[in-house]
């Protein structure tokens, strides 16, 4: 067995350049050829090809990286699978909260929050004895001032975009209009992470802090040229452009429901 390993390596192989256009093409097309695409497999694998190639990036020791976790694909319904295209930058899957917020904000400070902010409610268990009306008026009252400084803070560090994989209500969402921010509510984890990952951001679990105070970090933001909606197929997404940590790009496809998982599958292998 070790023989014929050898004199296969020996003889029935041959060195290829892992960058050549050509042999990427080749590799895309062989992986992606099947029924479902037919006759549109030359133009997917160019798409394969560009998108990875647009991502491609140097370390400090001088290796060439193809992050493929820069890029996101995105199925939707609508025109024919010829028009499936590549975008530049990382889109996420989600619109704003509010109407009143801006649709495009440039130099975006990113926060990316895994925690809530909607009104403060008291835990459960916690028991409360009142006697004036007036005093249940201010504990509810206080429960919004709560709130109130815990966003007032997070847009006093400079943030313009909020990311949240929780909800936002509607008080909350008054107060990121006022102040002209973008803020996206159940932000999938993963995609949070992603952006965290090409912005240079921190995910922020609390702002609490060993005083017992609650305290918003500047250093946590992440940063990009351009954060605007667009909408694509039926959904409103929110594109990231200019992203410090490194490029990105998004795949659209203007597939069928069975196309698109195939190629979804394409890409994991």
């Amino acid at each position: 067995m070790q023989e014929s390993v050898k004199f296969i390596q020996e003889h029935l192989t041959s060195r290829v350049d892992a960058n050549n256009r050509e042999v990427l093409m080749n590799v895309a097309t062989t992986t992606i050829s099947s029924k479902l695409i037919g006759t549109e497999t030359a133009h997917f694998a160019d798409l394969v090809v560009r998108a990875i190639l647009s991502v491609k990036m140097i370390t400090e020791r001088g290796d060439v990286k193809y992050p493929v976790s820069s890029i996101n694909i995105i199925k939707t319904h609508g025109k024919s699978m010829r028009e499936s295209s590549l975008v530049e930058g990382y889109a996420l899957k989600a619109g704003r909260a509010a109407q009143g917020m801006p649709q495009c904000v440039k130099n975006a400070k990113v926060a990316l929050l895994d925690f809530n902010l909607r009104q403060h409610r008291m835990q459960l268990g916690v028991q409360i004895q009142v006697d004036n009306p007036e005093e249940l008026e201010k504990i509810r009252q206080k429960e919004k001032d709560i709130t109130a400084a815990k966003i007032q803070k997070i847009l006093a560090s400079g943030a313009n975009v909020i990311l949240t994989t929780q909800g936002i209500d509607d008080m909350a969402m008054k107060y990121f209009v006022e102040a002209g921010a973008i803020a996206v509510r159940r932000v999938d984890r993963k995609d949070l992470r992603r952006i965290a990952k090409i912005t240079e951001g921190t995910v922020v679990l609390t702002m609490a802090t060993l005083d017992g105070d609650e305290k918003f970090d500047a250093s946590c933001l992440g940063t990009c040229e351009e954060v605007y909606e667009e909408r694509i197929g039926d959904w409103d997404h929110l594109m990231f452009k200019g992203c410090k940590g490194g490029k990105a790009a998004t795949v659209i496809l203007r597939v069928g429901r069975v196309s698109g998982h195939h190629l979804v599958r394409v890409r994991s292998k």
